[in-house]
Parts: structure tokens; sequence; C-alpha cells
């Protein structure tokens, strides 16, 4: 979840009303001197390895990639997989992607508990669809070199070795159902819409939500105003798989499904918090909740809230268990950027559900290795949503 840094901007607007005060002024330089003779000698280690390296290796050295390795190093410190430095080209394919358009293979990955590549979305269109991949495939080599899930480092490679210009070729090696297959991708432009609805028997809603991003505010809002129109008697919002997203863009979308209140605020580690409210007016039906353990983050917050409000019930599995957020710092000099965890999120009744999740209302297991290939809701297989409409006609009645 990516959040832009108000809570920075708030300091920093303290600060700068505080130095309109001539005493106050002079206590804060002063301070800041100390500071600065302190980071120095600090860091005097840092500036000794850097100099060495660039006097005395035995052969000449990238200055600009030394400094950003030692970026990378610092960040990595931390132990936080959210917490990482942007290139100004990879700030510029973040922001493609979190827009919705941009060149690639057009297939949503995560790393799967055998330490494996999964292949999780396979974007209707895009060339992972044209060369014939799906959902459940594993990725065991790229281009001839094996990959690997097994950390967060590993899966950060091998995407990199999946990315290319657009128009290039990439060979992926993919394990289904014990099978290996090869096949050729040309990448190019991958249009991704993150919200696909459709009316079920019963006249039942039914939406699923792939992130929240890009177009998911809007593609929400179009199905709703379908569905109002249609005059469905209750909705299922499907959240499995869904990684998470824009914070503002969760508030929105839940602010269209709750009454008045607190959907979730956050706090940073100096007590400072920001509320995130729905206002009187929402679509009331009644309606279920999907989630499962690759719920997570934007995703959690929904499903939390709608459990607090007693809005509606949670089916499925226990979410993934992230409660905090991310800012992003654009240096406008260059354009880079840095993404780290500067909150925890706490559901309207105070909990964090960092580490925990989400517990569903009802617990239904999905059978292992059930992929639905077809975009197409599928009650007769898909034994949560299956359980999801049964407890959306209990609620109905």
């Amino acid at each position: 979840m990516r959040k832009r840094n108000a809570l920075l901007l708030a300091l920093m607007w303290v600060l700068v009303i505080a130095c309109t005060a001539g005493a106050t002024t002079v206590l804060l330089l002063s301070g800041r001197v100390g500071r600065v003779g302190e980071t120095l000698s600090r860091y005097a280690r840092l500036e000794a390895i850097r100099s060495t390296l660039v006097e005395d290796y035995y052969q000449e050295v990238d200055e600009d990639a030394l400094i950003e390795g030692a970026i990378r190093g610092m960040m990595a410190a931390l132990e936080d997989p959210y917490t990482f430095y942007y290139t100004p080209d990879e700030l510029q394919r973040h922001d493609a992607q979190s827009e919705g358009v941009y060149s690639g293979l057009g297939i949503l990955v995560q790393n799967n508990a055998d330490g494996e590549i999964e292949i999780i979305r396979v974007y209707e269109g895009g060339p992972a669809d044209a060369a014939g991949a799906q959902a459940g495939d594993r990725i065991v080599a790229v281009d001839g070199v094996p990959v690997s899930g097994g950390s967060v480092e590993e899966l950060s490679d091998a995407v990199d070795r999946m990315r290319g210009e657009d128009g290039s070729a990439v060979e992926l090696q993919l394990r289904r159902e014990g099978e290996l297959l090869k096949l050729t991708l040309i990448r190019g432009d991958v249009h991704v819409s993150n919200v696909n609805s459709a009316v079920l028997e019963g006249n039942i809603g039914y939406i699923e939500i792939y992130q929240f991003s890009g177009d998911d505010v809007e593609g929400f809002c179009a199905a709703m105003e379908e569905m109002q129109s249609a005059g469905v008697r209750g909705l299922v919002v499907d959240l499995r798989n869904n990684p998470g997203g824009l914070l503002t863009h969760v508030v929105e979308i839940t602010d269209l499904l709750l009454p008045e209140g607190t959907v979730v605020y956050v706090e940073n580690r100096a007590g400072e918090r920001i509320t995130y409210s729905s206002d009187e007016e929402y679509w009331d039906i009644p309606i279920v909740v999907l989630i499962n353990g690759m719920s997570a983050s934007a995703s959690e917050i929904l499903a939390a809230a709608v459990q607090d409000f007693d809005r509606g019930a949670l089916v499925g599995a226990r979410s993934y268990g992230k409660g905090i957020v991310q800012s992003l710092l654009v240096f406008e000099n260059d354009g880079a950027g840095m993404q780290y965890t500067s909150a925890t999120y706490y559901t309207p009744s105070g909990r964090c559900i960092h580490g925990t999740g989400v517990s569903p209302d009802f617990v239904v297991e999905t059978p292992e290795g059930y992929y639905n290939l077809t975009g197409v809701p599928d009650p007769e297989n898909d034994a949560q949503l299956k359980a999801a409409l049964e407890q959306l006609e209990r609620r109905m009645q």
C-alpha cells in the first residue's frame, strides 16, 4: 500500500511555523549543528571506504553504482520487504503499473509456501495470455536461468529478469500439473482492468477487485451503478488474492459500502494519527466479502471495516496480515525515489492486524490446486464462493 507522505509534510509545516520565533530559531539551529556533526562522524567510515575504493581498487569503479549500492544496503539492513529504493526508471515503471497501463508480460506473480514463483493472474489480451500461460503455473526458469521465490530478493531478481524492452522476447519455463513446458512471450502493452463483475443466478451481484490501483474506483462505481439499475438483491465482494494498493482508493470504495464512521486510522511512531472516514450515504444492500491468505493490506482494510461495522459477513480463509503503511518520497532532482514503512494502521475498532490477519466469520478453504481460469464466477466448483452465496441468502431473508 502506498501513501503520499502526509505525516512528513505535517511535521515540516510545524517546523516552519516554529521557526518564526527568533529564540526558537536559535535553539533549532544549535541543535541542528550538533546533529550534523554527529552524523558526519557516524558516516566517516562509509566515506573512508568509498574513497579507498575510488582511489585504490584494482579497476576503475563507478561511483554512482557505489552510492546506489550503499543506499540499497542501508534500506536492506532494516529487513523490511516494503522498504526499498527506486531508480528513476524503476519508479516510472512502478507508476505506470499503478495506473494500469504498462509494457510487460501481463502476469501477476507471488512466491508460494513452497518457495516457488506462482502465476496467480493472467491479464486478458496480454502477452502471457496470448502465449498460453495460466494461473497456477510455476515459473522455474527465465531465459534458461533457474529462478526461485524462496525470498523477497530472489522473487525480485526473477521479476527483473522478466522485464525488458517493448517488443523483445523472453522464454519462460513453467511447471503445470507436474509437466514442464516452455513458452516464448513477446513483451508488449498490457492494459489492466482491476475490477471484474457479473450478475449471478438469483439476481446476486458479484464484484471482484484484483488490486486497489488504476481503474479500481471507476470500475467499482460503474459495476455498482449497473447492479443498482438491475435491482440486485445482494452483493459478493471478492478480495481473494488481492495484494492491496493505494490507501485512498480502498477508502473511496469502502465509503460506498459503509454508513458514516471511521474506515481506518493510521499512526506513526510519534503517535500522530490520521483518520479516514465514510460519510452517511452508502449502498444499503446485504453483502458478503471473500478473503484468503493472499488478501493483504488494502484488502484487509476493507474486510476489517465491514467486519467491525457488522455490515456483512467475511467468508474464506484468514488474510495475509499486513497492517503497516508505506510512504513514497520522490527526489525531484532526478526522479528517483524511496518507499518506506511510515505508520501502522488500525481497524475501526482499534485492531492492529499486522502479523495476524483478519479472521473470516465463516472459514472455508479452497481445494488445493483449484484455479478459475475463465474469469467467470464458478460457484459450482468454487467452494468459497458457494459458501459466500449461501451466507448472503441467509442475510437477505
